[in-house]
């Protein structure tokens, strides 16, 4: 079932240039910033928000309905990517910028300019940065480029049951210094730590039993294997895959 939160601005002729979409889950507690963070780029730009609510159960749903113009409702089925595809589907916005409910931008003036000055005529791809944080103090973290934006062309969508990437790529890409906060690898126990992992690797071993050579997927495995410490589980795998 889709619930469409702004039926007024949907019925709008005008042409959307941006769809934002993200999954929403039990992120309460960081929901609101993620929300406010993207509203200037709504407000600034002809845009959508689209959520696809995948089982929230903690009200941070009733929050994202604040802000959305579309809900939908995705049944999880353990997938990331159809889940993604899920929000992509009804996309209508030229471009597609996606990101989780537990992330918030710092600031999104360059991503705007970027839309409102015509430069995104000149590329295909746009990458922002994810900071993620080794610490609730904020003091210690790693940034990393993430591939978030793209154009909308015929057969863009998401791939991978976890750690999921839209195809097609693209070779005119342009570079965001734009970030957003995320503590989501920062763990209140190491029971907690092991029960991501644990999630991935299950996920990630799905995935290559449907598609035993994505070297991508391969991988991932095996950075998840080390990260949960099975260290033999990592060396095995990269023997008999790289």
């Amino acid at each position: 079932m889709e619930i469409d939160m702004k039926s007024e601005y949907n019925n709008k002729e005008e042409k959307k240039i941006l769809t934002i979409s993200l999954l929403v889950s039990n992120r309460k507690d960081t929901i609101r910033k993620c929300m406010e963070s993207i509203k200037p780029l709504l407000e600034a730009l002809p845009s959508e928000l689209i959520a696809v609510d995948t089982g929230c159960t903690d009200g941070a749903i009733e929050i994202v309905k604040e802000y959305a113009d579309l809900v939908v409702n995705f049944p999880w089925c353990h997938n990331f990517a159809a889940a993604r595809n899920a929000g992509l589907e009804k996309a209508q916005g030229e471009w597609f910028l996606y990101l989780d409910d537990d992330e918030w931008f710092e600031d999104v003036t360059e991503i705007i300019q970027f839309f409102q000055n015509g430069e995104h005529e000149q590329y295909d791809r746009a990458w922002y940065v994810v900071r993620n944080y080794l610490d609730f103090e904020g003091k210690n973290y790693k940034d990393a480029r993430v591939d978030r934006v793209c154009r909308r062309v015929e057969g863009l969508h998401f791939v991978g049951k976890v750690h999921e990437v839209c195809v097609p790529a693209s070779k005119r890409i342009k570079f965001f210094s734009s970030y957003v906060h995320h503590y989501g690898y920062v763990y209140k126990s190491m029971e907690a730590r092991k029960k991501h992992s644990e999630r991935n690797i299950t996920l990630l071993k799905k995935e290559l039993e449907e598609n035993p050579n994505d070297v991508r997927m391969i991988a991932q495995l095996i950075q998840e294997y080390r990260a949960d410490e099975q260290y033999e589980e990592a060396r095995k795998l990269r023997e008999t895959t790289l």
